[in-house]
């Protein structure tokens, strides 16, 4: 993108709060086109329903660039869980006798565990660390039973022989994973939850300062380099009009209701 802009990019990592801290400054910016906020589905469509105060709101206050990739996540079981395969993992959450491992309240990790559980009827303990990789040491030393992660975090953890993918979500097969079958493919249709990462700008931005970000996002994911590197990690890049300012938009509305609809049917409530 520097390169179509002719002036350095610069990514600042602003952390806090679910990425709300970042994403409120981005909302406050100016609309001169040289704030831009790279988020994913959780700031812009699952924090709605997490926190009663919001510093912002998903739909009102950015005007949507572009989606940048998809990435699919994986359901993994320990080995030492004594669970062989999708059938007894079924059957063991339908008994609710899982330990099943999250990274907080609607985290990635937890929405992939909540829809799991309300697709086949099953309860769990969902047991919530501080963030994704401590969650993945209990589940490679048998502490938990399961987790939900994205997929290229899976590929790596399958790798030592202390977890094993029983399928992935999205709609096909992922290179790195070519024997473990899609959530459809499993008989899982309804486990579709994938982590998007989309780009947006202030709202008062210019509808030229929003086509000129387009543009310039589209031309880098057209780099071969780029697209290496996102593929390597699992992640599906935008086809033709998935690359839409109108496509990211509808996104951003459509996972707000359904994810917000999840955890509302499962109990989660709002907090401060």
């Amino acid at each position: 993108m520097r390169q179509r802009f002719s002036q350095p990019v610069v990514v600042e990592n602003a952390a806090g709060a679910s990425g709300n801290i970042g994403a409120a400054r981005v909302a406050r910016a100016g609309a001169d086109g040289h704030t831009a906020l790279l988020a994913h589905v959780g700031v812009l469509a699952i924090n709605r329903h997490l926190f009663r105060n919001m510093p912002f709101d998903a739909e009102r206050d950015f005007v949507p660039v572009g989606l940048v990739c998809t990435n699919p996540m994986a359901l993994l079981v320990s080995t030492r869980s004594g669970i062989p395969d999708l059938a007894a993992l079924i059957a063991r959450a339908q008994e609710g006798r899982l330990k099943v491992a999250t990274s907080g309240n609607g985290s990635t990790l937890h929405i992939g565990a909540l829809q799991f559980l309300a697709a086949v009827g099953g309860r769990a303990d969902l047991i919530p660390y501080r963030g994704g990789a401590p969650a993945v040491n209990d589940l490679l030393a048998g502490v938990v039973d399961m987790l939900v992660e994205q997929a290229a975090s899976a590929i790596t953890n399958q790798q030592g022989g202390m977890a094993r993918a029983f399928f992935v979500t999205g709609s096909a097969r992922l290179p790195g994973l070519p024997n473990v079958p899609t959530a459809a493919e499993a008989g899982l249709p309804a486990v579709n939850f994938e982590v998007w990462n989309g780009v947006v700008l202030p709202a008062a931005s210019s509808p030229a300062v929003a086509a000129a970000w387009n543009a310039a996002l589209t031309a880098a994911l057209t780099d071969s380099d780029v697209r290496s590197r996102l593929v390597q990690l699992s992640a599906r890049l935008p086809e033709g009009q998935e690359g839409s300012p109108a496509h990211l938009g509808d996104l951003i509305r459509r996972d707000g209701e359904k994810w917000g609809r999840l955890l509302r049917e499962t109990g989660v409530q709002p907090g401060d």
